[in-house]
């Protein structure tokens, strides 16, 4: 018996290798047969069926009415082109399995309900209530099936609306998804 690496090799199995093999140093052999991986800093490529994206609210809303569709209108990812800045609405633009996320930050006696909705469904809420001289975000998270054509939107509640939301350089206000499946 040879050990090779961290492998044991019989004589029987030494000198197949030798015979099936141009070199003679079983060594090279077995370092050959190491699986390559590509390195941990390599970045996906994006392909056709890619849908992602990502846009935040450029300076505050004051003043929201209830069940008002909020526009996140600075548009930094938008992969698959789903996301429409001019209504702040996603229109799916296949079938599939859908993560969603919003943020809102609010400021100083301020509280709001937000819902992520698909179509008239809504399919997640957060709320937000923030005491005097606090800053504060909520963040929300939907795992959700979602159709082509579908729209996917942020909107405030129907009831617990009374007060601006913000978003600024100290933290933004915003909305993304992509598609798992």
């Amino acid at each position: 018996m040879e050990y090779i690496g961290c492998r044991c090799y019989s004589e029987t199995d030494l000198e197949r290798i030798r015979t099936s093999s141009s070199s003679s140093d079983p060594r090279a052999i077995v370092t050959n047969r190491k699986r390559l991986l590509l390195p941990s800093t390599m970045q996906p490529v994006a392909t056709s069926s890619t849908i992602a994206f990502y846009a935040y609210i450029g300076a505050s809303i004051q003043s929201v009415p209830i069940q008002h569709s909020l526009i996140f209108d600075v548009v930094k990812t938008n992969v698959g082109n789903g996301y429409h800045s001019p209504t702040g609405v996603f229109i799916a633009p296949e079938t599939g399995i859908y993560v969603f996320t919003w943020t809102m930050r609010e400021y100083s006696n301020c509280r709001h309900s937000t819902q992520l909705m698909v179509n008239t469904s809504e399919i997640g809420i957060i709320h937000v209530h923030v005491g005097s001289g606090s800053d504060l975000e909520g963040t929300g998270v939907v795992v959700t099936h979602v159709n082509a054509g579908d729209d996917v939107y942020v909107r405030t509640h129907a009831s617990w609306n009374d007060c601006d939301i913000f978003s600024d350089m100290a933290g933004r206000s915003s909305f993304a998804g992509w598609k798992l499946s």
